[in-house]
């Protein structure tokens, strides 16, 4: 579960901290949208060298690194079910391009996770014409996967103390140990949902609509800058990426 530590905002006075949570939401979706449109090695490696100055921008490459250590039994599952699976030419240069853009896709929106508060997200979303119980709920959402992993973790301390082995055993054995840690944390998160329920129906929820706010967002030059190089960059590479064709020396990555 250590993956999910890019859902979790970090508290820094960093270049990317300071922007507009909008700016950041658009430079997102941009990186994620780009990182789509390939599924080859050389510009997927590219992405990823691209995307990994802006997490160090962000002071979170350690907290970045240590969920990309997490993601590696998936990528590692991917790359052996793709390639025995895959009809393509290179099954296995496809496979290491599928797991890289997961890597992107990932960092892409971790760029934004860890940089941007649960509350500052609510009222730019809220500031864009969104409702606010629907910015309420995107806010609260963001809340809670840092704390599903937080949970996930208490459970397989407490499975482990009760002589469950979890990190031993083959592959299918491995698998069938998911079902200790994944039911009590089903049950766990309803709880927590009926108990977040009846806090928000005791407190008025909705009963209000005017809402004031102690400090308003508001965009500023570098703000604009940075939505219209994103905006750019998208631009310039789906025209290349549907106008143009790779090079096979890029498409095909590794001969085999």
């Amino acid at each position: 579960m250590s993956f999910l530590e890019v859902f979790q905002y970090t508290r820094q006075e960093s270049v990317i901290h300071n922007l507009d949570p909008r700016a950041k939401l658009v430079i997102s979706i941009c990186l994620a949208g780009i990182s789509l449109m390939f599924t080859d090695i050389i510009p997927m490696v590219l992405m990823i060298c691209f995307l990994i100055p802006l997490i160090a921008a962000a002071k979170s490459l350690k907290r970045w690194a240590t969920s990309m250590r997490g993601l590696l039994p998936l990528l590692l599952f991917i790359i052996v079910f793709n390639t025995l699976l895959s009809t393509t030419e290179y099954p296995f240069s496809h496979s290491i391009g599928l797991s890289l853009r997961l890597v992107a896709l990932m960092t892409s929106f971790s760029l934004f996770f860890l940089t941007v508060h649960p509350d500052e997200l609510s009222q730019a979303l809220i500031q864009m014409g969104i409702r606010f119980e629907f910015a309420f709920a995107m806010s609260m959402a963001m809340r809670y996967v840092p704390t599903l992993g937080q949970e996930a973790y208490a459970i397989m301390d407490a499975q482990r103390a009760r002589g469950v082995e979890l990190d031993k055993g083959n592959m299918l054995k491995r698998i069938r140990n998911i079902v200790p840690i994944i039911v009590p944390l089903i049950i766990v998160s309803i709880r927590r949902a009926l108990s977040i329920a009846e806090s928000m129906e005791s407190r008025g929820f909705g009963a209000s609509e005017k809402r004031t706010y102690m400090e308003t967002l508001s965009f500023r030059k570098r703000d604009w800058g940075v939505v219209f190089i994103s905006l750019l960059g998208l631009v310039i590479l789906i025209h290349f990426r549907f106008f143009f064709s790779l090079p096979e020396w890029v498409s095909w990555g590794l001969p085999f």
